[in-house]
């Protein structure tokens, strides 16, 4: 088992809860030169968490024991580029699902303490909270996207989309609790896979908050606007593009991250005669993401969705956690943080209300930079991956104490 590094619990290990991480997706690794940064950020977020809340957390990732070449720069491209290689991705993810459970089932034969909860990240084909469940763990799965669809649909990761549904549909009836990110993906397991909803518990993504310090409600000379993250379709950094070529306000681009839109992208930035006021930064190693994040003014979340079910983006709570304001594209959770006062730019589909978005935030930099910074504590309070957990942690005692 590997054990990414993280802070550790305080708590005494008699007074400890053994709890058991795992993921099983190849692509996903808590090491730093992964691709999926996003899903890595989370990991090392949950597992922190837990172990600050006082268990005693064993992580299983199998990304981390893995070529590098099936999670590092590229491999989603490499990976999705022809019907052949997505149909060698499924016969890998089947691979390693046959050898991770084995692993695993040897690895709990001679845990000990044996885990009293096994908090399963989903990954596409991958069930291996179903050892742990039957060695008596309460197998809580967390769910970002309901991934037969995500994958057949706003990205192309699999062959099958049949043979995607088959596998998610026994592996969400299956766990004792689902953890979704959203309500509407909650509704959605119910609706698709009738998994009753009291199943199913909604917890939100959140932020590492020690990573940022007190930010500064300066603006830069010239108004910047950034975007931190893997460069897929559904990230809409092109209509960003697009908005600032028509804005009246002359506003600097700082794009950070690597992904399938890279080249496309800078070839719009040359079309729209951008060069000089757009900076590919390319991909930023972790450590370096706080420093990004004080280059910019403002930062840019235009996630977009097929399906419409999963908003949940990390960059959000990453960006706010910074200290700066987002200009967002509008679902429940951008809907919410600027009904609470967060700086939180939200618009619609249109092009035109990304236009007056983004007029009303060159208009009102100064008073969303002042507002990002005063709550910045909110956010460290409300939305640090350590807060996000307690519900889970509450609602998998009671289910192991059992009725009153």
């Amino acid at each position: 088992m590997t054990e990414p590094t993280s802070s550790p619990s305080n708590v005494a290990r008699s007074a400890v809860t053994p709890v058991l991480y795992l993921s099983g997706a190849p692509r996903l690794s808590t090491k730093a030169t992964t691709e999926s940064l996003g899903p890595r950020s989370h990991i090392l977020g949950v597992i922190s968490a837990l172990r600050e809340s006082g268990s005693l957390v064993r992580a299983f990732v199998v990304g981390d024991n893995v070529p590098q070449s099936f999670h590092g720069s590229g491999s989603e491209a490499r990976m999705t580029a022809s019907p052949v290689r997505l149909l060698a991705a499924d016969l890998g993810r089947l691979t390693y699902r046959a050898r991770s459970i084995l692993t695993l089932w040897r690895l709990l034969r001679r845990a000990s303490p044996a885990p009293a909860m096994a908090y399963e990240r989903y990954a596409l084909m991958q069930e291996l909270g179903r050892v742990a469940q039957r060695k008596g763990a309460t197998w809580v799965l967390e769910v970002n996207a309901l991934l037969a669809i995500e994958s057949t649909s706003d990205r192309r990761a699999t062959s099958s989309r049949q043979v995607a549904t088959f596998f998610e549909r026994r592996t969400l009836r299956r766990a004792d609790l689902i953890v979704a990110v959203t309500d509407q993906l909650k509704v959605a397991i119910h609706n698709l896979y009738h998994v009753p909803l009291d199943r199913i518990l909604v917890v939100e993504n959140g932020v590492d908050t020690t990573r940022h310090g007190d930010a500064s409600a300066e603006p830069h000379g010239t108004p910047t606007i950034g975007f931190l993250g893997t460069l897929y379709p559904w990230q809409r950094v092109d209509r960003l593009l697009h908005a600032v070529h028509r804005s009246e306000t002359q506003w600097n681009v700082r794009i950070a991250g690597e992904g399938p839109e890279y080249d496309a992208l800078k070839q719009l930035v040359r079309q729209l005669d951008l060069e000089e006021r757009v900076t590919f930064l390319g991909r930023v190693h972790p450590d370096e993401v706080p420093g990004f994040l004080t280059t910019v003014d403002i930062c840019y979340a235009g996630h977009g969705s097929s399906e419409g079910v999963y908003f949940s983006p990390l960059k959000l709570w990453e960006y706010l956690a910074a200290g700066r304001p987002v200009l967002a594209s509008r679902h429940d959770a951008t809907e919410r943080l600027n009904a609470q006062g967060y700086a939180v730019e939200v618009f619609d589909e249109a092009d035109d209300d990304l236009d007056r978005a983004l007029a009303v935030a060159s208009e009102s930099l100064p008073h969303l930079l002042e507002t990002a910074v005063r709550d910045q504590e909110r956010v460290r309070v409300a939305h640090s991956w350590t807060a996000r957990v307690q519900p889970l942690l509450k609602r998998v005692a009671e289910k192991r104490r059992g009725p009153a």
